[in-house]
């Protein structure tokens, strides 16, 4: 019996043993601290194989200044096996995936081409005089080398074409060639080589043998073209003034121009000559003909130049003040813009020299040009956002210029077959369509009944438009979106417009966007399905959807993440793709292009299950306007509603759309890494605010004060234990805030703006542009000039107000700063000084708006962190808060040591 109790009590000792040790495991768990940053890795310049078979990528150090081993990978999707090459930056996939070539360096610096055989992994080295370059994905290697002159053969220098099979090495050569290109799937090539009986143009196989297509003198051809998709191309005998067009189907060549036949204006010459995509046409300038004495003349005054002292003179009615005057565009010469038209002999003035000019592409019968001018609106760019311009409209066959627009924001857009343009007015919210034939302008979207700009838009400059989808490709129908749908137009008047996308993202509340990739299709053919991204605007949760010809969507791939598209096959049917969340690093997936076999190819950071995480939720709460008012919220793991914990407010315009973001842990260059904090026990709240025009401070305090009481009233945030974070635009909130509520124990106010009318009146030091717009168009969101709203500017200048904080500060501004004047963020230093106020102000010498240094980001995460520490969590003071670092300190003591 003995035997036995003893046997059950191991048994239980044993259990008892594994769930200590379960629960030592768990515990044993870490909080993320600054060394634990340099394990962080990311997946960098992935790439997928034309078959899509082969991925490759690299795992490197999230922190950039970290040095290691530059290693590739290669993974292949069918076997399921991973390979390495170490020391290699990029490679390219070669002859249908059959080979991988790539560069390697040796001990002495040199520069080694390896070709790999993906059969069998086995590599060499390419050996030849010509560097490898790929055909496509034909066998073959195309590349030219420089033939030096050879005095005794009295050969002279020219250009040598080697064509060489990547497979058994053989070779031929094209001498004396100018220019190639490669067509019929790369298995033809067309070329210019200089010949002992002229100049031609020759074609056919890659191998050969070429016939001749054009021979002509000792005379270049030049301004050589081709269109692979056509076979057809031009040419010019440039000192003969002619120009060809020529087409490799009838294989033949025809005059298209005589420069000599243009009715040039006299005391005028020809400064530029094109022609335009569909040889129909040529765009040139004309500008006044200029003797050698007139040259003479200005090469003279730019020499007398007086370099004993420089002034900079600033002038009240120039076109830009000092600070954004470039020389280059000074010495820039435009002239009048024309189009001539060899079928009828016309040349037309389309625009003014300094008019945009906008030509529809790909247009059988051109009988219109657009063109812009943002003359009148120049001296306002320093208070506008996007210089507006007008649109004009040139009727070819009269030579008339019409005025058909104005005010406008983005550049109107020719649709294919150059039928019709479209173009978004931003003060009436409509797009508007011309039509290539008549000339005529007309509404197009009022009719859809659809919101088609931005709904929430808080700033004060005209609402954008959420844009263009794409076209179809008969040019007859614009595709554009909705606040959430596509709209299809027809152009032509025949149809009204439809909902193309069914009203599937209105009745789901989710918008659909197409999506960005390597193949980021403008012109939909028929038959052809789109890959868009739908978000879910209640959600936040994202989804890949395909989308037909007849607006059908069809679900890929959906759920609580965020996704993008890296690359995707030639072929068109794999593709490589990551997705994140606040658990999910951004690794690395492949699948078919329809999101089937999905396979996760990449774990680049396992280590993050070795430290305490977090989670994230959206909130939402009445605001103070009485309006609805979203925010995330971030709870430390295992978060216990029983306990008390610190809270960190931290803000930047919005938030809640990036729930599913991954936060990668790193070293803070303004603002808290938000991660961390959690991991360390902190609640971080990140309320979005929306603006009222001219009150942006109050527009704050009703969403930021709100959100946080709402934290309070639910039991989730602590008074006294609560502090605000904001930097740049929300470092002035973060100021207003505090002069208007002690609801926060402290405060991380960051490159703030402080006081708005010296703020409206200064320059921003990276682009030398005055502030004005900021404040009467943007992010500043006042809407009005500093004399039109004296009370408001006044109203949001915090730094008037510093008597009436109560909240520590601490102060970080750099003298450096290229966006915000360092004054600003001491003059708010210098108040608290005054007032006898507890304030710190840390300015990292010679760094920017954001630290850029990881010695100064190393130094600011400590001090910021012992900061909210010491006002939050009660921990000792640091020694740098206590005392004080002076001159004689810098660099020496750090005084980070809590004081016992």
């Amino acid at each position: 019996m003995m035997v036995k109790n003893s046997f059950i009590c191991g048994i239980l000792y044993g259990i008892c043993l594994t769930f200590l040790c379960n629960i030592s495991g768990q515990a044993e768990k870490k909080s993320l601290e600054i060394d634990a940053y340099k394990r962080w890795k990311r997946v960098e310049s992935p790439n997928i194989s034309f078959s899509g078979r082969w991925v490759t990528y690299h795992i490197t150090p999230q922190d950039y200044n970290q040095k290691s081993e530059k290693k590739l990978y290669l993974y292949d999707t069918q076997k399921k096996q991973y390979d390495s090459i170490p020391n290699i930056d990029q490679v390219i996939f070669l002859y249908n995936d059959r080979y991988l070539m790539y560069e390697t360096s040796d001990t002495t610096g040199n520069t080694h081409t390896m070709l790999m055989s993906l059969k069998n992994k086995k590599t060499r080295e390419w050996q030849y005089i010509e560097p490898l370059s790929p055909v496509g994905q034909t066998v073959f290697s195309a590349s030219t080398i420089y033939i030096p002159e050879d005095s005794v053969k009295r050969i002279p220098q020219f250009n040598r074409l080697i064509i060489r099979n990547i497979e058994t090495g053989d070779s031929l050569h094209i001498d004396s060639i100018k220019s190639y290109n490669f067509y019929n799937h790369n298995k033809s090539i067309i070329f210019i080589q200089k010949h002992q009986q002229g100049n031609q143009i020759l074609y056919g196989p890659i191998a050969g043998p070429y016939k001749v297509l054009y021979q002509g003198n000792e005379k270049y051809p030049e301004h050589f073209n081709f269109s692979e998709k056509t076979l057809t191309g031009s040419f010019n005998i440039g000192e003969d003034s002619l120009w060809y067009n020529f087409s490799l189907k009838n294989k033949k060549y025809n005059l298209l121009l005589d420069k000599k036949e243009i009715p040039v204006p006299a005391g005028m010459e020809i400064h530029k000559l094109n022609l335009a995509n569909n040889k129909k046409y040529f765009t040139l300038e004309l500008k006044p003909i200029t003797t050698n004495k007139q040259n003479t003349v200005n090469k003279k005054k730019n020499k007398n130049s007086d370099s004993s002292f420089e002034l900079e003179l600033w002038t009240w009615n120039e076109y830009e003040v000092p600070t954004t005057q470039r020389k280059s565009r000074y010495n820039k010469q435009e002239y009048d813009k024309y189009i001539y038209i060899p079928e009828n002999k016309r040349l037309v003035m389309v625009a003014p020299a300094k008019f945009d000019v906008y030509y529809p592409y790909d247009c059988d019968d051109i009988r219109f040009v657009i063109s812009t001018d943002d003359g009148p609106y120049l001296k306002d760019k320093e208070w506008v956002d996007d210089t507006p311009f007008d649109i004009y409209l040139t009727d070819l066959s009269t030579g008339k210029r019409q005025l058909v627009g104005t005010k406008y924001r983005k550049r109107p857009e020719w649709g294919p077959k150059g039928k019709y343009a479209v173009m978004y007015d931003p003060i009436n919210h409509i797009w508007n369509k011309i039509d290539g034939t008549t000339g005529k302008v007309s509404d197009i979207s009022t009719a859809t009944g659809d919101q088609m700009y931005y709904k929430l838009y808080d700033k004060p400059a005209p609402a954008p438009s959420y844009g263009i989808a794409g076209w179809m490709a008969d040019g007859n129908s614009v595709l554009l979106y909705g606040e959430y749908d596509w709209w299809k137009i027809d152009l032509t008047g025949k149809d009204m417009p439809e909902c193309f996308t069914q009203e599937y993202g209105r009745k789901n509340k989710m918008s659909i966007r197409k999506i960005t990739s390597n193949f980021d299709t403008k012109v939909f053919s028929p038959n052809e399905n789109i890959l868009v991204k739908l978000f879910n605007h209640i959600t936040k949760e994202e989804g890949i959807y395909s989308l037909n010809e007849n607006g059908k969507l069809k679900k890929l791939t959906y759920g609580p993440y965020q996704y993008s598209i890296h690359k995707i096959s030639e072929n068109k049917k794999y593709c490589i793709w990551v997705r994140q969340n606040i658990d999910e690093f951004r690794d690395l997936w492949w699948s078919k292009i329809d999101f089937s076999n999905p396979t996760r190819i990449t774990n680049a950071n396992p280590q993050q299950s070795e430290y305490k995480w977090g989670t994230v939720k959206v909130v939402k709460w009445t605001n103070y306007e009485g309006k609805e008012n979203e925010g995330l919220l971030y709870l430390p793991e295992n978060y216990d509603s029983t306990k008390k914990y610190p809270t960190l407010v931290q803000f930047y315009e919005t938030h809640s759309n990036d729930a599913y973001v991954y936060r990668t842990p790193g070293l803070s260059s303004a603002m808290a890494d938000i991660i961390t904090f959690v991991s360390n026990g902190y609640i971080v709240f990140t309320p979005d605010i929306h603006f009222t025009i001219g009150m942006p401070g109050k527009s704050c305090y009703d969403a930021v004060v709100s959100g946080t009481q709402m934290l309070i009233d639910k039991g989730i945030a602590t008074p006294g234990k609560i502090g605000l974070q904001g930097h740049s635009w929300s470092g002035f909130q973060t100021a207003y805030l505090v002069t208007k509520t002690n609801m926060f124990a402290c405060a991380n106010i960051g490159a703030p703006i402080v006081d708005m009318v010296t703020g409206y009146l200064s320059i921003r030091n990276g682009s030398g542009m005055p502030r004005m717009f900021m404040y009467e168009e943007t992010q500043s969101r006042m809407g009005k000039t500093l004399w039109e709203a004296k009370d408001k500017y006044l109203a949001n200048s915090p730094l008037l107000d510093a008597d009436k904080i109560e909240t520590p500060l601490l102060i970080y501004h750099c003298d450096a700063d290229e966006a915000v004047p360092y004054e600003q963020g001491r003059a708010l230093y210098l108040a608290m000084r005054r007032l006898r106020k507890p304030a710190w102000l840390l300015n990292y010498k010679n760094e920017g708006h954001f630290l850029s240094g990881e010695g100064a980001q190393r130094d600011w995460t400590i001090r910021m962190t012992q900061f909210f520490d010491y006002y939050l969590k009660e921990t000792k003071e640091p020694r740098w808060m206590k005392e004080g670092i002076n001159i004689n300190e810098r660099g020496i003591d750090q005084k980070y040591d809590l004081i016992q």
